[in-house]
């Protein structure tokens, strides 16, 4: 083998052990960075299911019932009458109504949603949309147990209600956080029971 053969070879041989190298370097490098990227996959969920523990037996099932007016039957527009326009109630004052015996109806609407105990003697925080002018509430707890609400307060501008439920022993309460401290990128849970389905869980970011 000449001289330049020889110096040819000595120079693959170098940038193969370069190579080699920097694989060995590589992979020791990324190891740890994929073992830490993992274990901090598994304290995340493993902190999903510890809150989701605490939480979900103070979410409770509210079902309501209220008595809503029919539009006067349904009848004044379907009709496109050009005189429909008299049944309106300024002129309803002076001339009667067009349809008397199709007057305003009465009917039972049934609706659902989600609270949460927010104290042992059964103060519940729920929305307004959900118990406002409710005729009827019932909450169904977690272990299945029913019990009859009665309204304390409503606001429809925050849609935030409050209700109240008596029940024997203290009730699992879900301690309140401070929206304030809340930044953005944090980590959130939504628990409840949207469309009837009981106790479902999202997660989220802010």
């Amino acid at each position: 083998m000449c001289i330049g053969e020889k110096q040819e070879t000595s120079q693959w041989i170098r940038v193969l052990l370069l190579g080699l190298v920097l694989a060995v370097a590589f992979n020791l490098f990324c190891t740890p960075v994929l073992a830490d990227e993992s274990a901090g996959i598994r304290k995340t969920s493993r902190a999903f299911t510890e809150i989701a523990k605490k939480a979900m037996p103070t979410v409770v099932f509210i079902s309501v019932e209220k008595t809503i007016e029919a539009g006067r039957g349904g009848a004044p527009f379907q009709f496109n009458n050009p005189f429909d326009l008299f049944n309106d109630d300024f002129f309803e004052r002076f001339f009667g109504y067009r349809y008397p015996h199709m007057r305003p109806r009465k009917y039972k609407q049934m609706g659902m949603g989600s609270g949460f105990i927010i104290s042992k003697d059964g103060y519940i925080l729920t929305n307004h949309h959900v118990v406002g002018d409710a005729d009827k509430i019932t909450v169904r707890l977690m272990d299945g147990r029913e019990f009859k609400a009665k309204t304390i307060g409503s606001d429809p501008r925050s849609d935030v209600a409050l209700i109240r439920i008596k029940a024997d022993g203290d009730l699992p309460v879900l301690p309140l956080g401070n929206s304030d401290a809340l930044e953005v990128g944090e980590w959130v849970m939504a628990i409840g029971n949207p469309f009837g389905l009981s106790h479902t869980l999202t997660v989220g970011v802010v």
